[in-house]
């Protein structure tokens, strides 16, 4: 193999190295705030059943099953 072929492989792999690399930290940054957005709706659900469930506890006047019905 030519010294010029080789030198033009080898740089060819590492730019292909080079940008795979960064698409694969977007693609991880991009699911990471996808992941991050789900908990945080997961955890606003939480938070009302657990208002609600304090409500209960709290409130013997609340209709039980109209509530239980809302969660």
């Amino acid at each position: 193999m030519s010294p010029f072929l080789l030198l033009v492989l080898i740089k060819n792999y590492f730019t292909y190295k080079t940008t795979t690399k960064e698409k694969s930290l977007l693609l991880q940054d991009k699911n990471q705030k996808n992941t991050i957005v789900m908990l945080q709706r997961k955890l606003d659900v939480l938070v009302d059943r657990v208002i609600v469930l304090e409500e209960l506890a709290i409130n013997k006047n609340i209709d039980l099953s109209q509530k239980i019905a809302q969660l």
